[in-house]
């Protein structure tokens, strides 16, 4: 009888330990509420151009030119200026380019309105304007000739419905013969922009 006794008290003691570990849990890591930090991608800075600061000026009649100097202006990261005349040109096509004709055939220059940027700050200009009887608008003419742009890299950029580029550029030489008047180009749309801006040391 006593042993029968002593071998169950020895039973109990060793079941004790095992009911203990047994009903304990493995404790789990903490969650956190808070959300994860977003992730700020930084802007892509347009490219600096490969021969200094850049001014994308031009004149526009109809928005083509003015769309096309926009993407300029977008792609170089230079700064952008139209060129505008005191007196508006009528909306009518016809009856601007009588006027453009007379403005011509006079050698008028067309007073701009605004005050003009400071050219002394630029280094490349790009240049841009509809073709108005074969040259560059008289307007045109107006703002080149308000500063000096000797040593400056002049690039035209031109549309047209019809006319090349090539009077334009031939003429600009003649009113710029200390600037670096470069060949220019026809662009009614930015097709052939990024090829362009490329060849010269511009753009992506």
């Amino acid at each position: 009888m006593l042993k029968r006794i002593i071998f169950t008290l020895l039973a109990l003691c060793l079941c004790i330990p095992f009911t203990g570990c047994g009903g304990e849990k493995k404790a789990e890591a903490p969650k956190s509420d808070a959300k994860p930090a977003p992730v700020t991608k930084k802007a892509e800075a347009a490219p600096a151009p490969a021969n200094g600061k850049v001014l994308v000026a031009y004149f526009s009649w109809g928005g083509t030119t003015r769309k096309v100097a926009q993407a300029i202006q977008q792609k170089t990261g230079g700064d952008l200026f139209e060129i505008k005349t005191e007196k508006p040109y009528p909306t009518d096509y016809h009856a601007t380019i009588d006027i453009g004709k007379k403005e011509k055939e006079d050698n008028v220059r067309p007073k701009l309105a605004g005050q003009l940027p400071d050219m002394k700050q630029y280094d490349v200009i790009l240049l841009g304007y509809p073709i108005w009887w074969y040259i560059e608008p008289m307007a045109v003419k107006t703002f080149v000739e308000a500063q000096d742009l000797s040593g400056k890299t002049i690039l035209p950029f031109a549309t047209s419905g019809g006319s090349g580029v090539e009077g334009s550029v031939s003429d600009l030489r003649k009113t710029l013969p200390n600037a670096k008047v470069k060949d220019g180009i026809l662009l009614n749309s930015t097709g052939g922009l990024d090829g362009w801006l490329k060849d010269n040391g511009l753009g992506k």
